[in-house]
């Protein structure tokens, strides 16, 4: 009997766990929302989410300018360690944690600043130039100019090469 009670315990329980809840809403309401790059829905919405932390909130909008910003979502007080392990394994209470992240959309056609292609470049550049523990006390680095065909490129004195040649087949 007792066993049967504590079974019942411990399966009643369960149920009673932390329920986290982001409130997303936009005005004018109806935006498609990607939360860290996945589509979860249109303004207003409820999204379930299981951890803390910073995420990525985008927000698109046909003749509004796309939003996208980083919120940090900080634990409340029952959910800190070792403070959860007995708000949320030991005794389960139930509680719920409801975030609210609202933004106002500016009208306007442009999507984002795209950066220019030579800007790109010279980033990759220093990137390449700087090996595989990244760019760290490296100079600004200068356009590189490429030669045109009126300036032909300096050529290369040819490597010597250690190979001896084969001797020439004999002709008896």
């Amino acid at each position: 009997m007792v066993k049967l009670l504590v079974l019942a315990l411990l399966l009643g329980a369960t149920g009673c766990r932390t329920r986290r809840y982001l409130e997303i809403t936009s005005s004018p309401p109806g935006a498609e929302v990607r939360l860290d790059d996945e589509a979860v829905g249109r303004t207003p919405l409820k999204v379930p989410f299981e951890h803390y932390g910073t995420r990525r909130i985008t927000y698109y909008l046909a003749g509004y300018r796309s939003y996208s910003r980083r919120v940090r979502l900080k634990p409340p007080w029952h959910a800190r360690f070792p403070i959860d392990i007995v708000t949320e394994v030991l005794l389960p209470l139930g509680l719920t944690d409801r975030r609210a992240v609202h933004q106002d959309l500016v009208q306007g056609a442009e999507v984002m600043s795209l950066p220019s292609l030579r800007s790109v470049i010279e980033r990759a550049d220093v990137l390449r130039q700087s090996g595989p523990e990244g760019p760290r006390d490296l100079p600004e680095v200068a356009p590189a100019v490429v030669p045109s065909e009126a300036e032909p490129a300096p050529e290369e004195p040819a490597p010597h090469d250690p190979v001896p040649p084969e001797p020439a087949p004999r002709t008896s």
